[in-house]
Protein backbone atom coordinates (compact mmCIF):
# COMPACT_ATOMS: atom_id res chain seq x y z
CA UNK A 1 0.00 0.00 0.00
CA UNK A 2 1.64 3.60 -0.98
CA UNK A 3 1.91 6.12 1.74
CA UNK A 4 -1.53 8.31 0.56
CA UNK A 5 -2.94 5.33 0.98
CA UNK A 6 -1.97 4.75 4.80
CA UNK A 7 -2.35 8.27 6.25
CA UNK A 8 -4.49 10.82 6.52
CA UNK A 9 -3.92 14.77 7.08
CA UNK A 10 -4.40 16.36 10.83
CA UNK A 11 -4.07 19.44 12.03
CA UNK A 12 -3.08 20.73 15.80
CA UNK A 13 -2.39 23.74 17.49
CA UNK A 14 1.27 24.36 19.33
CA UNK A 15 1.52 26.47 22.19
CA UNK A 16 1.06 29.83 21.78
CA UNK A 17 4.36 32.43 21.48
CA UNK A 18 3.48 35.81 22.90
CA UNK A 19 5.42 38.89 21.82
CA UNK A 20 7.75 40.51 23.57
CA UNK A 21 9.81 43.14 22.15
CA UNK A 22 13.60 41.86 20.93
CA UNK A 23 13.36 38.72 22.96
CA UNK A 24 13.51 34.92 21.46
CA UNK A 25 10.73 33.18 22.84
CA UNK A 26 10.58 29.07 21.62
CA UNK A 27 7.71 26.59 21.01
CA UNK A 28 8.22 23.09 21.52
CA UNK A 29 6.45 21.24 18.39
CA UNK A 30 4.64 18.35 19.59
CA UNK A 31 6.04 15.27 19.08
CA UNK A 32 3.08 13.89 16.86
CA UNK A 33 3.22 12.24 13.14
CA UNK A 34 5.02 13.27 10.10
CA UNK A 35 5.42 16.79 10.40
CA UNK A 36 4.73 18.43 7.01
CA UNK A 37 4.31 22.68 7.57
CA UNK A 38 3.80 24.91 10.53
CA UNK A 39 1.25 27.71 9.85
CA UNK A 40 2.37 30.73 12.66
CA UNK A 41 -0.79 33.03 12.87
CA UNK A 42 -0.29 36.64 14.17
CA UNK A 43 -2.87 38.52 15.96
CA UNK A 44 -2.75 41.89 18.03
CA UNK A 45 -3.31 45.25 18.32
CA UNK A 46 -1.39 48.15 17.34
CA UNK A 47 -2.23 51.25 18.56
CA UNK A 48 -1.28 54.41 16.31
CA UNK A 49 -0.66 58.02 17.99
CA UNK A 50 0.04 60.79 15.68
CA UNK A 51 0.85 63.65 17.75
CA UNK A 52 0.66 65.76 14.45
CA UNK A 53 2.77 63.58 12.67
CA UNK A 54 1.96 60.64 10.07
CA UNK A 55 2.41 56.62 10.12
CA UNK A 56 3.41 54.04 7.27
CA UNK A 57 3.44 50.81 6.61
CA UNK A 58 7.35 50.22 6.47
CA UNK A 59 8.42 48.12 3.36
CA UNK A 60 9.09 44.82 4.27
CA UNK A 61 6.22 45.10 7.18
CA UNK A 62 4.03 43.61 8.69
CA UNK A 63 6.62 40.69 8.87
CA UNK A 64 8.95 42.65 10.06
CA UNK A 65 7.89 42.43 13.28
CA UNK A 66 10.29 39.30 13.58
CA UNK A 67 13.67 39.36 13.06
CA UNK A 68 14.08 35.67 13.20
CA UNK A 69 12.14 32.92 12.59
CA UNK A 70 14.03 29.32 12.92
CA UNK A 71 12.77 25.47 13.56
CA UNK A 72 15.80 23.24 14.68
CA UNK A 73 15.91 19.51 14.99
CA UNK A 74 17.80 18.52 18.36
CA UNK A 75 18.79 21.93 18.99
CA UNK A 76 21.80 21.88 16.37
CA UNK A 77 19.79 20.95 12.59
CA UNK A 78 18.65 24.43 10.60
CA UNK A 79 15.33 22.90 9.06
CA UNK A 80 14.54 26.79 8.37
CA UNK A 81 16.05 29.73 9.29
CA UNK A 82 14.66 33.11 8.10
CA UNK A 83 13.99 37.04 9.12
CA UNK A 84 10.38 37.81 9.06
CA UNK A 85 10.68 38.94 5.88
CA UNK A 86 11.88 36.52 4.77
CA UNK A 87 9.44 33.90 6.36
CA UNK A 88 7.21 35.67 3.86
CA UNK A 89 8.84 35.07 0.46
CA UNK A 90 9.37 31.44 1.67
CA UNK A 91 5.89 31.17 2.16
CA UNK A 92 4.80 33.08 -1.12
CA UNK A 93 7.07 29.87 -2.78
CA UNK A 94 5.32 27.41 -0.94
CA UNK A 95 1.72 28.86 -1.79
CA UNK A 96 3.41 28.41 -5.73
CA UNK A 97 3.35 24.67 -4.61
CA UNK A 98 5.88 21.70 -5.89
CA UNK A 99 4.18 19.91 -8.71
CA UNK A 100 5.07 22.70 -11.52
CA UNK A 101 1.64 24.55 -10.95
CA UNK A 102 1.38 28.10 -9.56
CA UNK A 103 -1.16 30.63 -8.96
CA UNK A 104 -2.16 30.14 -5.28
CA UNK A 105 -0.84 33.45 -3.67
CA UNK A 106 -1.69 33.48 0.43
CA UNK A 107 -0.35 36.73 0.97
CA UNK A 108 -2.12 40.16 -0.63
CA UNK A 109 -0.97 41.17 -4.14
CA UNK A 110 -1.49 44.33 -5.62
CA UNK A 111 1.03 44.51 -9.19
CA UNK A 112 4.03 44.53 -7.47
CA UNK A 113 3.55 44.25 -3.40
CA UNK A 114 2.38 43.02 -0.70
CA UNK A 115 -0.52 45.20 1.48
CA UNK A 116 -3.66 45.99 3.22
CA UNK A 117 -5.30 46.98 0.17
CA UNK A 118 -4.13 44.40 -2.20
CA UNK A 119 -6.46 42.06 -2.72
CA UNK A 120 -9.57 40.32 -2.06
CA UNK A 121 -8.12 38.51 1.11
CA UNK A 122 -10.66 39.19 4.11
CA UNK A 123 -9.30 40.76 7.35
CA UNK A 124 -9.69 37.63 8.72
CA UNK A 125 -6.47 36.78 7.14
CA UNK A 126 -4.47 40.08 6.27
CA UNK A 127 -4.77 43.28 8.61
CA UNK A 128 -2.13 45.65 8.76
CA UNK A 129 -3.86 49.42 9.43
CA UNK A 130 -1.57 52.56 10.36
CA UNK A 131 -4.61 54.43 10.94
CA UNK A 132 -4.70 56.68 14.29
CA UNK A 133 -6.35 54.90 17.10
CA UNK A 134 -6.43 51.14 17.44
CA UNK A 135 -5.49 48.62 14.36
CA UNK A 136 -6.17 45.33 14.49
CA UNK A 137 -2.95 43.04 12.95
CA UNK A 138 -3.55 39.49 11.37
CA UNK A 139 -0.94 38.06 8.97
CA UNK A 140 1.20 34.85 8.29
CA UNK A 141 3.85 32.52 7.67
CA UNK A 142 4.55 29.04 6.40
CA UNK A 143 7.50 27.25 7.48
CA UNK A 144 7.33 24.52 4.49
CA UNK A 145 9.15 21.14 5.23
CA UNK A 146 6.99 18.22 2.72
CA UNK A 147 6.94 18.42 -1.03
CA UNK A 148 3.97 17.93 -2.65
CA UNK A 149 0.39 18.26 -2.61
CA UNK A 150 -0.58 16.06 -4.97
CA UNK A 151 -1.20 12.01 -5.43
CA UNK A 152 2.81 11.37 -5.40
CA UNK A 153 4.50 10.56 -2.34
CA UNK A 154 5.71 13.75 -0.56
CA UNK A 155 9.47 13.75 0.64
CA UNK A 156 11.01 16.25 3.47
CA UNK A 157 8.48 14.90 5.73
CA UNK A 158 9.70 14.62 9.26
CA UNK A 159 9.16 12.14 12.03
CA UNK A 160 7.72 14.16 14.67
CA UNK A 161 6.63 11.41 16.55
CA UNK A 162 10.68 9.80 16.78
CA UNK A 163 11.70 9.27 20.54
CA UNK A 164 14.84 11.15 19.09
CA UNK A 165 13.55 14.05 17.72
CA UNK A 166 13.18 17.06 19.30
CA UNK A 167 11.72 19.44 17.17
CA UNK A 168 11.85 23.31 18.34
CA UNK A 169 10.43 26.49 16.91
CA UNK A 170 11.62 29.77 17.82
CA UNK A 171 10.75 33.51 17.40
CA UNK A 172 13.25 36.47 17.61
CA UNK A 173 10.43 39.55 18.12
CA UNK A 174 11.78 42.63 16.63
CA UNK A 175 13.17 45.25 19.08
CA UNK A 176 11.93 48.09 17.53
CA UNK A 177 8.11 49.29 16.42
CA UNK A 178 8.62 52.12 14.69
CA UNK A 179 11.16 54.66 13.05
CA UNK A 180 11.38 58.26 11.41
CA UNK A 181 14.59 56.50 9.52
CA UNK A 182 13.40 53.44 6.64
CA UNK A 183 15.03 50.09 7.33
CA UNK A 184 13.97 46.31 6.43
CA UNK A 185 13.51 45.78 10.02
CA UNK A 186 11.45 48.42 11.46
CA UNK A 187 7.42 47.70 10.95
CA UNK A 188 6.43 51.40 10.70
CA UNK A 189 7.93 54.99 9.52
CA UNK A 190 6.39 57.67 11.39
CA UNK A 191 7.44 61.36 10.72
CA UNK A 192 7.04 64.12 14.37
CA UNK A 193 6.26 63.19 16.86
CA UNK A 194 3.81 59.34 15.93
CA UNK A 195 3.94 56.74 17.93
CA UNK A 196 3.30 53.17 17.93
CA UNK A 197 2.45 50.39 20.24
CA UNK A 198 1.64 46.93 20.13
CA UNK A 199 -0.72 44.77 22.99
CA UNK A 200 -2.11 41.40 23.11
CA UNK A 201 0.16 40.41 20.78
CA UNK A 202 1.37 36.81 19.92
CA UNK A 203 2.04 33.95 17.31
CA UNK A 204 -0.70 31.03 17.19
CA UNK A 205 1.10 28.13 15.43
CA UNK A 206 -1.51 25.38 13.70
CA UNK A 207 0.78 22.61 12.48
CA UNK A 208 -0.04 20.09 9.46
CA UNK A 209 1.12 16.34 9.66
CA UNK A 210 0.08 13.20 8.71
CA UNK A 211 -0.40 9.74 10.45
CA UNK A 212 2.34 7.24 10.59
CA UNK A 213 1.86 4.68 8.61
CA UNK A 214 1.05 0.86 10.48
CA UNK A 215 3.46 -0.62 7.95
CA UNK A 216 7.30 1.07 7.69
CA UNK A 217 6.95 -0.16 3.96
CA UNK A 218 4.67 2.42 3.78
CA UNK A 219 6.25 5.09 4.96
CA UNK A 220 7.44 7.84 2.76
CA UNK A 221 11.31 8.62 1.98
CA UNK A 222 12.53 10.44 5.05
CA UNK A 223 16.23 10.37 3.62
CA UNK A 224 15.77 13.98 2.42
CA UNK A 225 14.78 17.01 4.66
CA UNK A 226 13.58 20.72 2.81
CA UNK A 227 15.17 23.44 4.11
CA UNK A 228 14.90 27.35 3.75
CA UNK A 229 17.87 29.85 4.86
CA UNK A 230 18.36 33.62 4.49
CA UNK A 231 21.66 34.60 3.77
CA UNK A 232 23.71 37.93 4.19
CA UNK A 233 22.44 41.10 4.17
CA UNK A 234 25.57 41.21 1.58
CA UNK A 235 26.43 45.11 1.58
CA UNK A 236 26.26 46.77 -1.82
CA UNK A 237 29.54 49.06 -2.28
CA UNK A 238 28.53 50.17 -5.67
CA UNK A 239 26.59 50.11 -8.90
CA UNK A 240 27.84 46.98 -10.94
CA UNK A 241 28.24 42.77 -10.64
CA UNK A 242 27.45 41.62 -7.43
CA UNK A 243 28.44 38.46 -7.06
CA UNK A 244 26.43 36.13 -3.93
CA UNK A 245 28.02 32.71 -3.17
CA UNK A 246 25.92 29.86 -2.76
CA UNK A 247 27.20 27.14 0.03
CA UNK A 248 27.72 23.43 -1.73
CA UNK A 249 26.59 20.05 -0.61
CA UNK A 250 23.06 19.78 -1.20
CA UNK A 251 20.59 20.44 -3.78
CA UNK A 252 19.70 23.63 -4.54
CA UNK A 253 15.79 23.71 -5.71
CA UNK A 254 15.45 27.94 -5.84
CA UNK A 255 17.75 30.92 -5.17
CA UNK A 256 15.53 34.48 -4.47
CA UNK A 257 17.04 37.59 -3.77
CA UNK A 258 15.79 40.50 -1.77
CA UNK A 259 17.77 43.71 -3.44
CA UNK A 260 17.64 47.10 -1.91
CA UNK A 261 19.85 50.54 -2.59
CA UNK A 262 19.11 53.95 -1.05
CA UNK A 263 16.78 52.18 1.48
CA UNK A 264 14.18 51.49 -0.72
CA UNK A 265 13.74 47.35 -2.40
CA UNK A 266 14.95 47.79 -6.02
CA UNK A 267 12.56 46.74 -8.56
CA UNK A 268 14.06 49.37 -11.44
CA UNK A 269 17.98 49.46 -11.33
CA UNK A 270 19.02 45.66 -11.04
CA UNK A 271 19.34 44.85 -15.02
CA UNK A 272 20.88 41.69 -15.35
CA UNK A 273 20.97 37.86 -13.28
CA UNK A 274 23.47 35.04 -13.93
CA UNK A 275 23.61 31.78 -12.45
CA UNK A 276 27.17 30.12 -12.81
CA UNK A 277 28.66 27.26 -11.73
CA UNK A 278 32.97 26.08 -11.97
CA UNK A 279 33.56 30.08 -12.95
CA UNK A 280 32.49 29.45 -16.55
CA UNK A 281 29.45 27.27 -17.26
CA UNK A 282 26.12 29.65 -17.03
CA UNK A 283 23.13 28.00 -17.51
CA UNK A 284 21.01 31.06 -16.66
CA UNK A 285 21.70 34.52 -18.11
CA UNK A 286 18.83 36.49 -18.01
CA UNK A 287 17.37 40.44 -17.90
CA UNK A 288 15.20 42.20 -15.97
CA UNK A 289 12.70 42.25 -18.02
CA UNK A 290 12.75 38.08 -18.53
CA UNK A 291 12.78 37.74 -14.72
CA UNK A 292 9.37 39.40 -14.71
CA UNK A 293 8.00 37.69 -17.18
CA UNK A 294 9.12 34.10 -16.24
CA UNK A 295 7.54 35.14 -12.74
CA UNK A 296 3.98 36.36 -14.25
CA UNK A 297 4.09 33.27 -16.42
CA UNK A 298 4.78 30.52 -13.55
CA UNK A 299 2.95 31.94 -10.42
CA UNK A 300 0.72 34.24 -12.20
CA UNK A 301 1.05 37.57 -10.11
CA UNK A 302 4.56 39.75 -10.40
CA UNK A 303 6.85 38.95 -7.08
CA UNK A 304 6.72 41.88 -4.74
CA UNK A 305 9.21 44.91 -5.50
CA UNK A 306 13.26 43.71 -5.28
CA UNK A 307 12.59 40.40 -5.30
CA UNK A 308 14.64 38.29 -8.17
CA UNK A 309 14.06 34.12 -8.55
CA UNK A 310 16.11 31.34 -9.88
CA UNK A 311 13.32 28.88 -9.87
CA UNK A 312 15.11 25.32 -10.26
CA UNK A 313 12.03 23.39 -9.07
CA UNK A 314 9.13 24.86 -11.36
CA UNK A 315 8.60 22.02 -12.92
CA UNK A 316 7.71 19.65 -10.07
CA UNK A 317 10.72 17.46 -10.81
CA UNK A 318 14.63 17.42 -9.99
CA UNK A 319 15.20 18.10 -13.75
CA UNK A 320 16.88 21.75 -13.23
CA UNK A 321 17.84 21.56 -9.35
CA UNK A 322 21.67 21.78 -9.07
CA UNK A 323 23.65 19.21 -6.96
CA UNK A 324 25.98 21.37 -5.66
CA UNK A 325 27.85 18.42 -4.10
CA UNK A 326 30.64 17.95 -7.07
CA UNK A 327 31.16 21.67 -8.20
CA UNK A 328 33.71 23.83 -7.36
CA UNK A 329 31.59 26.68 -6.86
CA UNK A 330 28.02 28.30 -7.55
CA UNK A 331 27.65 31.88 -7.55
CA UNK A 332 24.37 33.83 -8.60
CA UNK A 333 25.41 37.33 -9.95
CA UNK A 334 23.34 40.59 -9.94
CA UNK A 335 24.37 43.64 -11.92
CA UNK A 336 23.06 46.80 -10.11
CA UNK A 337 22.78 49.31 -13.13
CA UNK A 338 24.28 52.80 -13.03
CA UNK A 339 20.96 54.78 -12.22
CA UNK A 340 21.22 53.06 -8.84
CA UNK A 341 21.69 55.06 -6.11
CA UNK A 342 23.91 53.69 -3.38
CA UNK A 343 23.19 54.74 0.17
CA UNK A 344 21.41 54.21 2.98
CA UNK A 345 19.94 50.53 3.31
CA UNK A 346 22.13 49.06 0.26
CA UNK A 347 22.40 45.01 0.39
CA UNK A 348 21.19 41.88 -1.02
CA UNK A 349 19.60 38.89 1.34
CA UNK A 350 19.54 36.10 -0.39
CA UNK A 351 17.15 33.56 0.31
CA UNK A 352 18.02 29.56 -0.37
CA UNK A 353 15.44 26.57 -0.49
CA UNK A 354 17.64 22.93 -0.76
CA UNK A 355 17.09 19.30 -0.73
CA UNK A 356 19.23 17.83 1.99
CA UNK A 357 20.02 14.29 1.24
CA UNK A 358 20.71 12.74 5.09
CA UNK A 359 23.84 10.26 5.30
CA UNK A 360 24.44 8.10 8.23
CA UNK A 361 21.31 7.66 10.76
CA UNK A 362 18.27 9.11 8.92
CA UNK A 363 17.32 12.03 11.35
CA UNK A 364 14.02 10.99 12.67
CA UNK A 365 13.63 7.34 11.22
CA UNK A 366 11.84 4.29 13.43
Amino acid sequence: MAFNKATRQNFLRAPTIDYSAGDTRVSRVPPVGLLKRIILLFTGTMTITLGGGTAALGAEAPWSLVNRLRLTANGNTALFDTGGYGGMIASLFAAYGYSGVGGRPRVPDSATVPGPAATAMSAANFAAGVSAGANTWRFGWEIPLGLSDDWRDPIGLILAAAPDTVLQLEVTWGATLYSTVASRNTPILTTGAATAALTAASIIPFIEFFTVPALEADYPDLRRIHTWQELGPQPIAAVGDQDVVMPRGNTLMRIVHNVWTNSTPDGTNVSDFELRFNQNEVPIKVTRQMQAYLARERYVRDLPDGLYAHDLWNSGTPRDAVNTLNLNDVTSRVTIGAGATIAGTSDIRTLIEQSILLTGAVAGSA
